[in-house]
């Protein structure tokens, strides 16, 4: 979790309209709470994480705890309280609203495979944080049309040290993404490969790797001055939780990444 976390009173007394909690994801485990009841809450347009889990308090559910998840395509309209004066059981909590990311998300993934198994002795890996985003709406709202932004992604120069660099881009729910990879050296070719990846709940141990990695764009050189372009869709390549970009040279080669939660953006 980002701290700290915006405060939902602050937002509620200084007459704001809604509460919006921005924040990249530092472990699966983030959850974040508001102590302030709301008529409607959203995915974000800037969110990366696509399925967000909501808990209310409920005097006629189990354990007082009743969930929902939404996503860009379906909002949660009506009132949700936060009833700070009760308790979930067991755990004895205040009845805050809740919400944490449905979607898996692994800091520790490390690519396993091949030809691109990492090497931790000759390899660098980066992610892209993924960015969580939830609108929480103080007064009624009479629909929604919820929904996320096209993400667009450029980078040019990569620490390369003497194999390879990975780069995680997330993905979650998109259903297209244009990619375009140039390499601007003078001389020689810089290998570029894609690969859809989709997280699992796992221990990280290497040698039994439980990510499912699915070659999207097999390994090959880019020749000086040449570029190579791919399309991804849901439709005919799946869906995936990330896309890892491996790239052997540290540049200059642009890399532009535009993805959309449409067919065709």
């Amino acid at each position: 979790m980002s701290f700290p976390q915006p405060n939902s009173d602050q937002y509620a007394i200084g007459g704001y309209q809604f509460f919006r909690l921005t924040t990249p994801l530092v472990s699966p485990g983030d959850i974040y709470e508001s102590t302030q009841s709301g008529h409607a809450l959203a995915v974000g347009p800037t969110s990366d994480i696509a399925n967000v889990n909501i808990a209310y308090f409920d005097d006629q559910a189990p354990n007082f705890m009743a969930r929902t998840t939404i996503s860009p395509s379906r909002a949660l309209v009506g009132r949700v309280d936060a009833r700070n004066e009760a308790t979930y059981s067991p755990s004895n909590r205040p009845g805050k609203i809740m919400f944490w990311a449905a979607d898996i998300f692994d800091p520790n993934y490390r690519p396993f495979q091949h030809p691109l198994t990492f090497n931790p002795a000759t390899d660098q890996i980066q992610f892209v944080q993924p960015v969580l985003d939830v609108i929480e709406y103080f007064k009624p709202q009479s629909s929604l049309t919820p929904g996320r932004d096209d993400a667009e992604f450029v980078f040019q120069n990569y620490p390369v040290t003497t194999h390879r660099f990975f780069l995680v881009v997330p993905y979650y729910g998109r259903k297209y993404c244009y990619v375009n990879f140039t390499n601007r050296l003078g001389i020689g070719g810089i290998t570029f490969g894609i690969v859809g990846l989709n997280y699992a709940i796992t221990q990280d141990d290497s040698a039994n790797p439980y990510h499912q990695e699915t070659t999207l764009l097999a390994e090959a050189a880019i020749g000086a001055g040449n570029s190579v372009t791919k399309v991804i869709r849901a439709a005919s390549d799946g869906c995936f939780d990330a896309l890892v970009f491996s790239i052997s040279d540290a540049g200059p080669a642009p890399l532009r990444i535009l993805m959309s939660d449409l067919v065709e953006p």
